[in-house]
């Protein structure tokens, strides 16, 4: 190996052992570190919540307040059809 070789191999090996020391980077050795903004989690819907609206939202409602929920055949037809409370 030419002596240019060996010093080549050498800086890339020192490179490497000096940056794998260094990592895992901890987050206290980061200069100018954004601030981590806090969550409100009473800005988010419950489950119960997001259900509601999906169920909804997969509905029309009649002018005799009967609820219909489409439904889509194997040809892509779509097909409204009436909800029956206790069917």
């Amino acid at each position: 190996m030419s002596i240019a070789l060996k010093n080549a191999v050498k800086i890339v090996t020192d490179a490497v052992t000096i940056i794998s020391r260094r990592f895992p980077i901890k987050w206290e050795d980061i200069t100018n570190k954004p601030t981590i903004p806090t969550i409100n989690v009473t800005d988010f819907y419950t489950k119960e919540e997001v259900d509601k609206i999906l169920k909804a939202s997969n509905q029309l409602v009649s002018s005799d307040g009967s609820v219909w929920k489409p439904t889509i055949d194997n040809n892509g037809i779509v097909i409204w059809k009436k909800v029956t409370p206790n069917g």
